[in-house]
């Protein structure tokens, strides 16, 4: 008896496994990967293939979509419930009101105030088209020193500290040297 329940829990289990819908991993390329459950996990899509048992990580950025495939028809729904659309099952059916009829109550939106005075306005002259402002606006002053003079060398042409510079010293081992293989030949 109890042979014959492990044999009927290995059958059904094998039926359940095969009646399963697979599922397709779409690439970006079009490519497609079937396999038998598809979970995400962060960044990365793991695919159980059909054959085999090892699992396929793929990356999330490499994946258009993600479809279900099968030829089963779905499963009978619980008692006392259909597949449908929405429906009224008692009373009368409640129209949802729409966006627009819910704000219409709070009457106009909101704007903001007009200013008393108008930013865009210049005076002019009443008897002339000349700016009557000119002479009133703030502008920078003279420097009371010319910025562009540079000043000159009290000495002569010659350069005077080039005997107090530093320079490096001459290195004691000759810099241009390179290494050449020993039992090379010539």
């Amino acid at each position: 008896m109890r042979r014959f329940s492990a044999l009927l829990l290995l059958i059904l289990l094998a039926a359940a496994t095969a009646a399963r819908p697979a599922a397709d991993l779409v690439l970006i390329d079009g490519r497609e990967i079937r396999g038998r459950e598809v979970r995400r996990e962060g960044g990365v899509y793991l695919v159980t293939p059909l054959e085999g048992g090892g699992v396929v990580a793929v990356p999330a950025d490499l994946v258009r979509e993600v479809r279900v495939v099968g030829d089963e028809p779905l499963p009978a729904p619980p008692p006392g419930l259909t597949l449908a659309e929405p429906q009224v099952l008692a009373g009368v059916e409640v129209q949802a009101p729409r966006t627009e009829d819910q704000l219409r109550v709070l009457g106009e939106p909101s704007r903001f105030q007009q200013s008393p005075i108008d930013p865009t306005w210049r005076p002019t002259s009443a008897f002339s088209d000349e700016d009557v402002l000119a002479d009133s606006r703030s502008t920078w002053a003279e420097s009371p020193i010319d910025p562009t003079w540079h000043p000159t060398s009290a000495f002569s042409d010659e350069d005077v500290l080039a005997d107090s510079r530093s320079e490096w010293a001459q290195s004691p081992v000759n810099s241009s040297w390179a290494p050449k293989d020993g039992f090379a030949r010539d």
